[in-house]
Formats: C-alpha cells, sequence, structure tokens
C-alpha cells in the first residue's frame, strides 16, 4: 500500500517544510558565492563595533556640546566613517539584506527573536 506524502501532512505543514528548504537553499547560495557563516558574523561584529564606537564618540561630544556649531562638529567622526553610505543607497551601487527581504518582514523577525531569546532567558 503505498501512501502519499502529501496526504500525511497538511497544506500548512507542506508550506512550512517548503518554506524552510527555500531558506536553506538560499543560505547554501550565500555560503558558496559570499561568505560562510563565520566571515557573515565577522562583517556583523566589525559593522556593530564600528558603529558602537562611533555612535559613543558621538554621544559623548554632543552632550558636551555648548553651540550649535559644537554640535555640528561632533558629528564629524561619525560622518567621516558611514556618511557615505547613504549616498551609496540612493545610487543604488549598495543594498542591504533587510531591503530587498522588506523592513516590515525584518523588523517582525527581529521582534520574534528577542522575544524567544528572552523567554529562554527567563527560564534560566
Amino acid at each position: 500500500m503505498e501512501t502519499n506524502i502529501a496526504s500525511l501532512v497538511s497544506q500548512q505543514q507542506q508550506a512550512a517544510i517548503l518554506e524552510k528548504q527555500q531558506k536553506q537553499y538560499v543560505r547554501g547560495n550565500i555560503n558558496q558565492q559570499v561568505a560562510d557563516n563565520a566571515s557573515l558574523l565577522g562583517t556583523t561584529s566589525d559593522t556593530t563595533h564600528i558603529l558602537l564606537n562611533e555612535l559613543s564618540g558621538f554621544i559623548n561630544k554632543l552632550s558636551t556640546a555648548q553651540s550649535l556649531a559644537e554640535m555640528r562638529a561632533s558629528t564629524e567622526s561619525l560622518k567621516a566613517a558611514i556618511g557615505g553610505i547613504e549616498q551609496q543607497v540612493t545610487e543604488g551601487s549598495l543594498q542591504f539584506p533587510y531591503q530587498v527581504k522588506g523592513q516590515a518582514l525584518v523588523m517582525d523577525e527581529i521582534s520574534q527573536r528577542a522575544n524567544g531569546v528572552s523567554q529562554v532567558l527567563k527560564q534560566g
């Protein structure tokens, strides 16, 4: 007696399986064509460190600024580090993955992941 797998799982389950397979396929392509997970994590870490350092310097300078000129001066390091990104995005020479995926979807993923990790941490 031959059983059709499709009859054993719901359409919703089939869609979830297909979605998972598609993600694995795309991740495999990224791994082969762009960078492995460790390299992507390293790039993400570097990006976070640059932003953290530059934002810290900006906040520290801005918090002691006494004039508009000092406020503007407080932005120089941050502007030098990342100011060109906006123009590259506008020109289309730089596109972030969140733009391809859709910002609303990415924000939802961020919220779900943050809540999930928080729940695990609460369980201790």
